[in-house]
């Protein structure tokens, strides 16, 4: 394996090597003709010093598809069954939308990207290490979602829209919109969309049941109708040419009904003994809003002043029913069961931030110091009830009420210098934490969680040499927190059927995590990194059996250990052919203890991606791409290799004010999940497969001129509302 790696990357560093030689093919030329200058166009991936970057409106396929997609894509980005974004192999990505956290939980999340049109995506920043500006959330890193801001002088935007056809059609809309006069520049984008997707579902449980071995199989067909519109408006006030005031509203509305009839057919020696027919109807819909004010501040001597305040409020209601017919050998009906629960989250965050950058020209440094408070107080109150003699009565012993409060504050100090070759930045950043829990039952039993209040520092250290205008090498380390979302830490338990269940662990601690990082680049077109984390507290989703009913519960098993190789290349083949590939192998260590016994596992992992764009002429494109990961073995399951090849072509029309473009993705249908876990008394195996190939016929049209940039700006809720589940 590793021979392969250095084989493979001295004949990377030769091919470009021969490729450079040719001037008519420069990687990134530049013509200059007067006072005019032309470049060629971004690539969709993009190595920069600090972070990866993907440039979406570049990319033919990414464009037409929704933000779901466009991560499963990314370079090191992989997404489990359960819709957990992982980075170079490891989860606990802090993920943010214009610098701003996207307030929803793994599901929400995954539902949220997948309803978000790519046509209103302008970038994606992907920041393994990042440095003490950033809140320390997220021990696998940063992956930051630019959405598009129109650049004009007057008015100007764009309307976009996509229809997908699978088994069943999708349908998505966007539009941008911007407009400045005088010293007041306004925008507003909005972006809808209705999707109808299957996914069906097999898990196969091997259960000792009181020495009695038992097969449970079950197979279900999620039937998921969803209808998605999200906004984002705002208005920037131009006082002179140092000072800006700025005022930004958010908003997303979701409506989901989700429908699912499954069997299980439970065998002893090969034999049904019975079965069940269950129907799990849910209907969820939830809406959040960010408020934020803003301040900027910049003179010519390098001094920068960034003031923010922001409110966030969310709200999700999720309806549950699952009903189950009993029946014998002969499929006969002898019984019935239903659970009702009805969930009413409430979430509330207010943040304020001030950042201070100041530039010292005498030194060739910079230093850059900040604070922030911000305070969450959730509600979250559970309704269940069971099916007794012909009725739905409350369910004393689940129906609870959650109440969850965390106050932050935080402060932070970098200084940066260049020193002929040398580049260097060293930071620390605090953050002191206070946090109390408390549930109440129907009986007015109140059971307070143990009062947390703690205060961590996060060092953090990048290095960089450029011995030349080919070469870079760097070093970077930082130490990073992984908070629990709030969802996690709530005790209440979920039925999914009468033998699954899901439950919160309200003592869940954050996992703390050291990351150090060497890296190498080559003219920005290869870039290759090798590093190391570890994890302490690293808390997983972990399954455990009690009798014959499995239970899902996030827990701290103990350490992780992550050693990853990212090595990227991006060049020219021909004047007409362009490609870029990949590669993120990885080697990941748990030792802990779980319910089902001790936990040492080892495993390689990798994930890959490739894309070659031709060029037929200034109006045609064609774009061939491939992602995916191999089987590798995550805590205590092992998952199989998952992947797609995909095709686009796309052409301008009317001076280029008509883009229209036709993507098929999935073509070999490969994407589907498959899992074994066998660990202790806990035995089963499961896939799922959903509706990815399909057909995406894309119709983008530009108005309008583009001469101004409307500024871009991070906001203060940094981390907070990502943690919502």
């Amino acid at each position: 394996m590793k021979k392969a790696l250095l084989l493979l990357f001295l004949f990377a560093t030769a091919l470009l090597q021969a490729q450079t030689k040719d001037t008519t093919r420069t990687f990134n030329k530049v013509k200059q003709l007067a006072n005019v200058v032309v470049t060629n166009k971004k690539p969709f991936v993009e190595m920069q010093a600090d972070k990866v970057v993907l440039n979406v409106q570049n990319d033919i396929i990414a464009t037409g598809g929704t933000l779901f997609e466009i991560l499963q894509r990314a370079p090191g980005v992989s997404i489990t069954n359960d819709e957990i974004i992982n980075l170079a192999g490891k989860d606990g990505v802090n993920l943010l939308i214009d610098g701003r956290p996207t307030q929803l939980s793994a599901k929400d999340l995954a539902d949220y990207l997948k309803s978000t049109p790519g046509a209103v995506v302008d970038k994606i920043e992907i920041i393994m290490n990042p440095s003490a500006k950033y809140d320390a959330q997220g021990n696998a890193g940063i992956i930051n979602i630019r959405l598009k801001k129109n650049m004009i002088k007057g008015t100007n935007g764009n309307l976009s829209t996509a229809y997908t056809q699978s088994i069943h059609p999708n349908f998505n809309i966007s539009s941008n919109l911007n407009h400045r006069r005088g010293k007041w520049n306004w925008y507003a984008n909005i972006a809808g969309r209705q999707s109808r997707q299957n996914t069906t579902g097999a898990i196969k449980r091997f259960v000792n049941s009181n020495g009695v071995q038992k097969i449970f199989e079950n197979r279900t067909v999620d039937q998921d109708r969803s209808r998605n519109m999200s906004f984002q408006a705002g208005a920037d006030f131009f006082v002179n040419n140092k000072s800006t005031f700025g005022l930004m509203i958010k908003g997303n509305e979701y409506r989901s009904k989700l429908y699912t009839p499954g069997t299980t057919m439970i065998k002893t020696n090969n034999t049904t003994d019975s079965s069940l027919a269950t129907i799990n109807d849910n209907r969820q819909q939830n809406s959040r809003y960010n408020f934020n004010l803003n301040y900027k501040y910049e003179d010519t001597t390098g001094t920068e002043l960034n003031l923010d305040a922001d409110y966030t409020t969310f709200k999700n209601n999720s309806e549950g029913l699952v009903t189950t017919d009993l029946l014998n050998s002969q499929q006969i009906k002898y019984g019935y069961t239903a659970n009702d629960q009805d969930v009413a989250t409430t979430i509330q965050i207010a943040s304020m931030k001030a950042d201070l950058n100041r530039s010292i020209k005498k030194w060739k440094a910079k230093i850059q110091t900040g604070l922030k408070w911000n305070t969450i107080q959730t509600n979250n109150d559970l309704a269940a009830f069971n099916w007794q003699i012909n009725q739905l009565i409350a369910d004393t012993g689940r129906t609870n009420r959650f109440d969850y409060t965390e106050t932050t504050y935080a402060g932070y100090a970098s200084f940066t210098q260049s020193v002929k070759k040398w580049e260097y930045q060293l930071g620390l950043r605090a953050e002191h934490s206070v946090l109390k829990g408390n549930s109440t039952d129907l009986k007015k039993n109140t059971l307070n969680y143990p009062d947390t209040n703690y205060l961590s520092l996060f060092p953090s250290a990048f290095i960089r040499y450029n011995p030349n205008d080919k070469n870079t090498v760097g070093f970077s380390y930082g130490r990073r927190i992984n908070r629990p979302t709030y969802q996690d830490l709530n005790p209440f338990e979920y039925i999914y059927d009468n033998y699954s269940r899901e439950r919160g662990n309200p003592y869940l601690l954050p996992e703390f995590s050291h990351n150090v990082e060497l890296s190498y680049s080559y003219r920005g077109a290869l870039n290759a990194g090798i590093g190391y984390s570890h994890t302490t507290n690293s808390f997983q989703s972990i399954s455990s059996q009690n009798g014959e009913i499995t239970e899902a519960t996030n827990y701290n098993i103990g350490k992780e250990k992550r050693y990853y190789l990212n090595l990227g290349l991006g060049m020219p083949i021909t004047k007409w052919w362009d490609s870029y590939t990949n590669l993120n192998p990885n080697y990941r260590i748990y030792e802990g203890e779980i319910p089902a016994g001790k936990l040492n596992t080892r495993a390689w992992g990798m994930s890959w991606y490739t894309s070659h764009t031709f060029s037929a002429s200034h109006k045609w494109k064609f774009q061939l791409s491939s992602w995916g990961n191999i089987a590798t073995q995550e805590a205590m399951a092992s998952t199989a290799w998952l992947g797609s090849v995909n095709a686009g072509a796309s052409k301008t029309i009317l001076n280029d004010k008509i883009n229209l473009r036709l993507s098929i993705t999935d073509i070999f249908n490969t994407q589907r999940w498959k899992q074994e876990v066998n660990v202790g008394n806990v035995n089963y195996n499961y896939i799922r497969k959903w509706e990815s190939r399909n057909i995406r016929l894309q119709l983008t049209w530009k108005f309008g001129k583009t001469t101004y940039q409307a500024r871009d700006r991070e906001l203060g809720a940094q981390e907070e509302n990502n943690r919502i589940k």
